[in-house]
């Protein structure tokens, strides 16, 4: 490592002495109200979208109801919500306060079982090589685990005696792949919990027995032993779901060993229930390249469940088992059986277990059970259990604050990468969901008005392929100074399109397509747009986040009415969101005035967002990093941000995307500002008068130099709306045509400038 000169060491104490950055104190809020088109209140709105989920049941809240707890696999992310246990009703509330109270390295599969008896859920999870396990420790208050070694005291992970005939353990990890959903259940019907994982090697089943019970005569302990490695005497096709059943098993001895052959298993779903009320677990399996779920059968004679054998199969679970429709779910379906009804019975959840190419929006199946546990009679409910309670546009998120009717409240527009339709050749269909602000300037409220807005989702607007595009970011402004803003947006092909706004300034926005592949920008295979005036010049500049995690600056060289876009750089500020193990960075940027001074804050694929300052006047060099886990906020991979002060109080409010394709909202502080520099001003404070106010402010510059003096009027996205040199001590200013909402005065003179905020009424 160099040594820094004095010269260099001297400039850096200085630099870091006289700079200091806080934080601006967000938090989550989840109770601004949104409506579906109908209408109705979404009861779950800020959740954050499902992508695959997984579902049990924890008691969060120590009432001795059993509450939600959703792990969703494509992002690695929890959700929690709360019961409220109404009768025979779903009453699930948000509550994102215990996510912090899980280990935050659960990862591909989740299943909170209570194996030791204590009533507790304790978490299975997938660990390196096999099963993690996390014993509820929780004693009242806050909920604790601590990690549980199973069969080797040095390992985080489960084992299994492979060899149980041999008078010499063959202690071998209980190998469950990541792609699989096991069942962790008490298969023999003594009172601990036994677990049931496709062989990796084979499309058979094993069986690993828990001797807690027999070695104890208890069930506190993990202590398995393979005790079949072909549980029910069935065979699943190495490339499909189908089932042969009287399968001889020929490796399959009396004492087993550890498979030698097989095919290489490819990835099920498993789930057990007792359909039948025979007192033996059946089976449901789902598969990695299917859409159904197929049921097997159980008729075990033994009276202590120690001879399983699979006799039927059902491929159009569970409509054959009741009056009800079968499971056709894109894709690879996986079930969960819980109580989610509050009748004392367990109803079935249905969710895909993939990490792409499956049902994202539409995804989550509910059967109601009307009859019992061990006899289910299934009706089928919704195929969007608790999704249909959100704001949930499938895959990926990318929200951006617009008033687009013109009316002082800042609207919501949210693009997706795509969610899942069948009647397209690709599968997907991407396009912008439109949110309107019906509620007030000080308290919010939003309703989805359209969920193809602008019809993007009908517009071949990839030019060479003939077909729509995909992962849709747009960005707005007024590049063509009538009055209104219009329209850009980005996609997957790293170019952009632009739709003018012909509706007039004070009108409800019509936009219309003007130039698609606009002006021939094209950054390679992502594009995340920006409107921004970045050099203060009354210019709306082009800033485009790119697949590497990089910043495409592209100067307004042209006029208010006619804008020309110039490459400057294609690495501004030297920002770069992508990590060094990382392949994509998936930049989205989006710069905001602090106060007359620029702050950037950036979404990125590792979910994390990055925060940068050091911008104002520093176009030329590298910004200042503030925070790359930007209040450690992180919702899953993809993440998209977006600022304003919707709620009024003169704090910022953060608006946060996600892969999942839902929104989390974070409400700021008002008293707390992202940064402060502390250099010393030669600037006397001025007053303004009246703040708030309807129409006019007034501005009292007391005994400050007006020699080259100006004011300046800038919105909250930057855009510079007045400049004025001033040669009075006091100047008035109409405000009459700007929207309510906050604006920022800039008092500038050869000695320095000052910033104050506004708030039009």
């Amino acid at each position: 490592m160099k040594k820094l000169n004095k010269c260099a060491l001297f400039f850096l104490l200085i630099y870091t002495s006289t700079v200091s950055f806080a934080q601006l104190n967000f938090t989550r809020f989840d109770s601004i109200v949104v409506l579906n088109q109908n209408g109705d209140t979404l009861k779950h709105a800020w959740t954050g979208g499902f992508n695959s989920p997984q579902f049990s049941e924890i008691d969060l809240n120590n009432d001795n109801i059993m509450d939600l707890f959703v792990f969703d696999r494509s992002i690695n992310r929890i959700s929690t919500f709360i019961n409220l246990g109404i009768p025979n009703q779903s009453s699930y509330v948000l509550a994102p306060q215990y996510i912090t109270q899980f280990p935050a390295d659960l990862h591909d599969w989740v299943l909170l079982r209570d194996y030791n008896c204590d009533g507790l859920m304790d978490i299975f999870t997938a660990g390196t090589g096999g099963v993690t396990v996390y014993k509820n420790t929780t004693t009242g208050g806050a909920l604790q685990f601590s990690m549980v070694t199973g069969g080797n005291p040095t390992s985080t992970i489960l084992y299994s005696n492979f060899q149980p005939d041999s008078p010499t353990p063959s202690m071998v990890n209980l190998f469950v792949t990541t792609i699989d959903i096991p069942v962790i259940d008490d298969i023999d019907g003594d009172g601990d919990l036994d677990i049931i994982t496709f062989s990796i090697l084979g499309s058979q089943v094993e069986y690993h027995k828990n001797l807690s019970q027999e070695r104890y005569g208890d069930c506190d302990s993990l202590d398995f032993e393979l005790r079949n490695k072909c549980w029910g005497y069935f065979t699943e096709g190495a490339t499909s779901n189908t089932i042969t059943l009287y399968d001889s098993c020929g490796f399959n001895i009396n004492n087993p060993e550890r498979i030698g052959g097989g095919n290489k298993h490819s990835g099920s779903s498993i789930l057990s229930m007792d359909v039948d009320s025979n007192g033996t677990k059946d089976l449901i399996l789902g598969d990695v390249s299917f859409k159904s779920m197929t049921l097997l059968t159980n008729s075990d004679p033994s009276p202590n469940l120690t001879s399983s054998h699979i006799t039927a199969f059902d491929t159009a679970f569970p409509s054959n088992n009741a009056n009800t429709i079968p499971v056709y779910l894109d894709l690879f379906p996986a079930g969960y059986y819980l109580d989610v009804t509050n009748d004392g019975v367990k109803d079935l959840v249905v969710a895909p277990n993939c990490f792409t190419g499956c049902e994202n929006i539409n995804g989550t199946w509910m059967y109601k059970n009307n009859r019992a546990t061990n006899f289910p009679d299934f009706d089928f409910i919704t195929k969007s259990f608790l999704q249909e309670d959100m704001i949930e546009v499938g895959l990926g998120s990318h929200p951006v604050f617009f008033d687009y009717n013109a009316d002082g409240l800042m609207d919501l527009v949210i693009g997706n990468a795509g969610y899942t339709d069948t009647t397209t050749n690709a599968g997907i269909r991407s396009s912008l969901f439109l949110y309107e602000n019906i509620g007030t300037a000080s308290i919010p409220a939003f309703q989805l008005i359209d969920s193809d807005y602008v019809l993007i989702s009908t517009l071949n607007l990839d030019i060479a392929m003939n077909q729509p595009i995909f992962r849709i970011i747009p960005t707005f402004g007024d590049i063509d100074g009538d009055g209104d803003e219009d329209m850009i947006f980005g996609g997957d092909n790293g170019k952009l399109h632009y739709f003018e706004n012909i509706a007039g300034p004070g009108n409800v926005a019509n936009f219309v397509l003007n130039e698609p592949e606009y002006r021939g920008i094209d950054i390679g295979v992502f594009a995340a747009p920006q409107l921004v005036d970045l050099n203060r010049d009354g210019l709306l500049d082009l800033i485009i986040g790119d697949r590497l995690g990089f910043i495409n600056y592209y100067e307004n060289m042209g006029t208010t009415t006619v804008p020309s876009f110039s490459l400057v750089t294609t690495q501004l500020g030297g920002v770069k969101t992508r990590r060094y193990n990382e392949f994509n960075g998936n930049c989205i940027p989006f710069f905001f005035d602090d106060n007359g001074s620029y702050k950037l804050i950036s979404g990125a694929t590792n979910g994390y967002i990055y925060m940068y300052d050091s911008i104002e006047g520093n176009l030329g060099s590298n910004f200042y990093l503030v925070d790359s886990t930007y209040l450690n906020i992180n919702q899953g991979g993809w993440s998209s941000v977006s600022v304003a002060d919707i709620t009024n109080d003169g704090g910022f409010d953060l608006v946060v995307g996600n892969v999942a394709g839902g929104v989390n909202f974070y409400k700021g502080d008002s008293n707390i500002v992202i940064s402060v520099t502390e250099i010393p001003q030669k600037l006397s404070e001025i007053l303004i008068y009246p703040n708030p106010t309807k129409n006019t402010i007034t501005i009292d510059f007391s005994t400050n130099n007006l020699t080259n003096s100006s004011i300046q009027i800038i919105d909250i996205v930057g855009r510079t709306l007045v400049t004025k040199q001033i040669t009075q001590r006091k100047e008035s200013f109409d405000l009459n045509g700007l929207a309510q909402g906050i604006y920022f005065v800039k008092f500038s003179n050869q000695e320095g400038s000052k910033v104050y905020r506004v708030v039009k009424e």
